[in-house]
């Protein structure tokens, strides 16, 4: 055993003399290494001790007692780094200098510096030089290395000293970025509690909300309570100091007197100091969140009273925000099933349907063997069945931009997308006996964007304008590269857009008044030009010509910055 503890002097010595803590942990024992400043260095903050528990090696942990920033990563060359290359770090994708713990007298930050493969708290990125707040029973993910996150204690005797220095008012901005930032509920009532307990040196804070079934507070979330039963308890509203609170919206401190008995709570708790503070929005109390002492004679004052108000204020906001944040998220990922079973059905088995009545029509159709009045019903069909076909080939395009589409950006011609377009419309507006008329403005360079969506916008603002241009009257399509923008001009000389829809004809699904042969669009082609002009930074506008050839015009706009040589 001697040995052992020379051989531990000797690596520790080393370490300490590099600057370099390699936290390769083989001792039976957690052992939680002082980092960056050893005990009694004057530069020594307030200690966090906190453990890392590896979920790929339960059996393999970090100790550290944290008193100044340091940094993670698996550098060898650069001071005051953390190593975790003993812990599979590069093979994990962890960064030379990875991420920064940060600790403050009352929260322990997390910092990303720019890493290759991110930061993840519980799942979610923190993104980049944003400080985030670690809580026990986190899941960090340094790059792929998963770690769990306990707190084994805090720097609570700093609290003292804190509040004698800082004022309400100027904690609320620090604790109102590290709350009110949360999108998650369960963050937002782990920010409240340990700002709360941090703030008050408190020995439990519990945060409990209202059954809106039954009436009853239920424990919802809680540091400091060992007892399994409470955390399982539903409390009364009637006959309860929690109760009295939500009741009448005021918060309730109470202290044991000197030389009395504890104060003993409807948890079955005996007390020295109790607070409780409502979490009430819009003038509803929804909930409590309550505050405790339990030994060493120790009070809860009036500034502990007006901080735990001020987290409360804000940690009601939150949680409302993040309700919503998080109904919002549930209805979109609904949305996003919906689209993409509708898409799928559209493609498949619609299609599959459409194209078996196309054939069987085209068949009938060319058939020698009906009589006249069975021809045109078979002809009829066929129109029908395409027209069909069509609208089924809209509606896969629009589905199929859902949530986190994107476009396939690349260096492509706009002018060969455009004229592509003029060419398969000709034929039909021919038929109408109407002209196309195609003009080029400036110099047409490679732009980068997605050809094929570039291509169908035109195609649909064309075909567009020849449905509804009279015979006899000229389409006009303008192509301009200018030195700011690119613009894609479409004109008819139809009856105009009606006022009215004018401020509509982009919205998804939109149908105007408007009608050709009696037969209405359903807006599915202008929603996939809106989408395609967006993709690419870019706008789309139309509007009625105030000129006496009349008719309405088209214009997309598209950055000139989207040049490429």
């Amino acid at each position: 055993m001697g040995a052992q503890d020379d051989r531990i002097k000797t690596v520790t010595s080393q370490l300490n003399q590099e600057q370099l803590w390699d936290l390769a942990l083989d001792e039976p024992e957690i052992r939680y290494r002082p980092v960056p400043y050893a005990p009694g260095d004057p530069q020594a903050g307030p200690v966090w001790r906190v453990r890392f528990d590896l979920t790929h090696d339960p059996g393999r942990r970090i100790g550290l007692d944290i008193n100044g920033e340091t940094i993670l990563g698996r550098s060898d060359e650069d001071g005051g780094v953390v190593s975790l290359n003993p812990f599979d770090g590069e093979a994990l994708g962890v960064s030379r200098r990875h991420c920064v713990l940060r600790p403050t007298p009352s929260k322990l930050y997390i910092i990303d510096l720019g890493s290759t493969n991110g930061t993840r708290c519980n799942g979610r990125s923190i993104g980049v030089n944003t400080p985030y707040s670690l809580s026990n029973g986190n899941l960090l993910s340094i790059g792929k290395l998963e770690m769990v996150v306990r707190i084994i204690d805090r720097p609570v005797n700093q609290t003292a000293s804190l509040q004698r220095e800082v004022d309400a008012e100027d904690l609320l901005a620090d604790m109102a970025r590290a709350i009110t930032s949360q999108l998650d509920v369960d963050d937002v009532l782990k920010q409240a509690l340990e700002y709360t307990r941090a703030l008050t040196g408190a020995d439990e804070v519990s945060i409990w909300l209202v059954d809106e079934q039954s009436g009853e507070l239920f424990l919802e979330a809680e540091q400091g309570i060992d007892d399994e039963h409470i955390r399982r308890m539903r409390l009364p509203v009637a006959d309860t100091l929690a109760g009295k609170v939500i009741a009448t919206g005021k918060q309730i401190r109470a202290n044991r007197a000197a030389g009395g008995e504890q104060i003993k709570l409807k948890t079955g708790y005996l007390v020295d100091a109790v607070l409780y503070v409502p979490l009430k929005l819009g003038g509803v109390t929804f909930g409590v969140m309550a505050v405790a002492h339990r030994k060493d004679g120790r009070s809860l004052s009036h500034r502990d009273e007006k901080l735990a108000v001020l987290v409360a204020e804000m940690a009601a906001i939150a949680i409302q925000n993040a309700r919503f944040h998080q109904a919002t998220e549930r209805a979109l990922a609904r949305r996003a099933k919906m689209l993409t079973a509708l898409n799928y059905t559209l493609s498949y088995d619609l299609k599959k349907l459409l194209n078996s009545i196309l054939g069987y029509a085209g068949l009938l159709n060319g058939s020698d063997t009906l009589d006249e009045e069975g021809a045109e019903t078979a002809s009829q069909i066929y129109a029908a069945a395409h027209t069909l076909t069509e609208i089924t080939d809209r509606l896969i395009e629009v589905t199929g931009m859902g949530d986190g589409f994107q476009m396939r950006m690349v260096p492509c011609d706009l002018l060969d997308a455009v004229m592509r377009a003029v060419s398969e419309m000709e034929r039909i507006a021919a038929s109408r006996d109407i002209a196309i008329e195609f003009r080029l403005v400036g110099a047409p360079t490679m732009i980068l964007g997605d050809a094929t969506y570039l291509y169908r916008s035109a195609l649909n603002l064309i075909e567009n304008a020849v449905k509804f241009s009279p015979p006899r009257k000229p389409v006009l399509v303008t192509l301009a590269f200018g030195r700011e923008e690119i613009l894609l001009r479409v004109r008819d000389r139809g009856q105009g857009i009606p006022e009215e829809d004018l401020p509509y004809i982009f919205d998804k699904y939109f149908r105007s008044n408007q009608t050709l042969n009696g037969k209405a669009g359903l807006g599915l082609g202008l929603e996939l030009v809106r989408t395609t002009a967006e993709a690419h930074k870019g706008s789309i506008v139309a509007y009625n010509a105030d000129d006496q050839q009349g008719g309405a015009e088209f214009v997309m706009t598209l950055p000139a910055s989207l040049r490429t040589s």
